[in-house]
């Protein structure tokens, strides 16, 4: 997923308001309804009055991204089908994953050692000797 930047700026009482930004012409700029807009210190907002600059914070991008229609494809079927492409994508990942820890050589010497060691604290813990 993409990640986007937003400016978020606060209030007198505190309440936090956040505006996206993106780099033009290498300068970073306010996204606004009315045009970009230079990132200053202070903002006179209309509807909250003035507010000041607080922070960045890094989102991820959480929209769904459809692909093109298809013909007389409803939109409806259009999110089934990008719903299915997901799927098999996640499905071949852990596939792949799956390969690659099943293809994973263990050395048999390690693994008697690591038992080797587990038995010696297995044996610490009954102390009792008593036989399970």
């Amino acid at each position: 997923m993409a990640k986007t930047f937003r400016a978020v700026y606060k209030d007198a009482q505190g309440h936090t308001y956040s505006c996206p930004v993106e780099i033009h012409n290498g300068n970073w700029m306010l996204v606004t309804a009315s045009g970009l807009a230079p990132i200053t210190h202070s903002l006179d907002n209309e509807e909250y009055g003035i507010v000041t600059f607080d922070s960045y914070s890094e989102q991820s991008d959480t929209r769904l991204h459809l692909p093109e229609r298809i013909g007389t494809e409803s939109s409806f079927q259009q999110l089934q089908r990008a719903n299915a492409a997901r799927i098999n994508a996640e499905r071949r990942n852990r596939e792949l994953a799956r390969a690659e820890a099943q293809s994973f050589q263990h050395d048999p010497a390690k693994v008697a050692l690591a038992r080797e060691i587990n038995g010696q604290y297995a044996a610490q813990k009954n102390r009792h000797g008593i036989k399970n």
